[in-house]
């Protein structure tokens, strides 16, 4: 079982879980138990965010359409 761990760094964050949304500003953080759940950034600006994963996790990301077109 995976929990993780969310930071923002700079923008807002929207994170759901099982369907609840919460909203994290920069500087917060939270826990996140082993259930499905998404970042979501619905605002105008860049987010930037930290994720730490226990036990340590790859390749289980999905980048969302709009993301994966943007520009580097």
């Amino acid at each position: 079982m995976r929990h993780q761990f969310f930071f923002i760094l700079s923008g807002k964050a929207i994170l759901e879980i099982d369907g609840s949304r919460q909203v994290l500003s920069q500087h917060e953080g939270v826990e996140v138990p082993p259930n499905p759940h998404q970042m979501l950034n619905e605002g105008e600006s860049n987010l930037e965010f930290l994720v730490i994963s226990q036990p340590p996790s790859y390749g289980d990301r999905i980048l969302s359409d709009s993301i994966k077109s943007s520009p580097s």
